[in-house]
This record gives C-alpha cells, structure tokens and sequence, in this order.
C-alpha cells in the first residue's frame, strides 16, 4: 500500500512539472511574438499633420499568435533635456491568442511647442515604454526604448 501512494505522488508531480513547463514555453512564446512584433520597424516616416494643434500619429499592430492570451501596455513620449515630458499617450490593451489587435497612438502639441522642439537640431527624445504579461501576470516583460532627434 505504501508504495502504491509514493508512486500516485511521484506521477503527480511528474503530471504538475510536466505543465508547467508547457505553460511557461507557451507563455514565453507568446510574450516574445507580442513584443517582437509591437516594436516599429525600419526607419518609417511619421506623418505630422499641421494645424493648432499638431498631431503627430503613431501607429503599431502587434500580433499574438500564440495560444495565451497577453496584455500589451505601450506609452510613448516627447521628451526634452533627457527627463522633461512634453506630450505623451499610451494604451492598454488585451490581444487575444492567435489575433491581432491595432493600436493608434496620437500626441497633440500645440503648434508653438511644435516649433520649438520639432526643429532640427533640438535637444528631444521619443521615448516608447512597452510591458507585455501572460500566463496571469506571471510571465511579463518590459522595455524602454529611446530615440534621439527632432527634425531631420
């Protein structure tokens, strides 16, 4: 009997590492496509759309093909001198398994800001702050992403 019940606790154990594993492989599968596909590619133009205000849109289509659901939270920033936030929007949002979910983000500036830091030469950073979780919050991970440049 009593080698009956270790072997019924060692399968069971076997059963919950076995699980585990699969749902961390699947969660970090799911995390890296999300992420991976969220980050803007190439040196694409960005479409400023003149006026009072400016509006400068940002746009990113991130796909899940993966079988858990995640969580996409992405923020993105004009900032000057290193830490002085101008403008900035951000999204939260859920892309179910194997879907695709996009996200337009718009920074309004007034067209007097516009002129000062949309300028060649000027001392400003987009800053893009992405945090992607699965499983239950168990398996996340975020990035800031920072590119120097006003006008070019």
């Amino acid at each position: 009997m009593i080698m009956k019940a270790s072997k019924i606790i060692g399968l069971l154990i076997t059963i919950v590492q076995l699980t585990g594993t699969v749902a961390m492989v699947l969660g970090m599968y799911t995390m890296v496509s999300v992420f991976s596909t969220a980050i803007p590619q190439g040196e694409g133009e960005i479409d400023i759309q003149i006026g009072d205000p400016v509006v400068i849109p940002f746009s990113i289509t991130p796909s899940n093909p993966g079988y858990l659901a995640a969580e996409l939270s992405v923020s993105i920033s004009l900032v000057v001198d290193g830490d002085e936030e101008i403008v900035s929007d951000s999204a939260e949002l859920v892309i179910p398994a194997m879907s695709q979910v996009p996200v337009d983000l718009e920074l309004s500036l007034s067209q007097a800001l516009a002129e000062e830091y949309l300028v060649e030469g000027a001392d400003v950073a987009w800053v893009i702050d992405m945090r992607v979780t699965t499983l239950y919050d168990l398996i996340s991970f975020s990035n800031t992403l920072t590119m120097s440049g006003g006008a070019q």
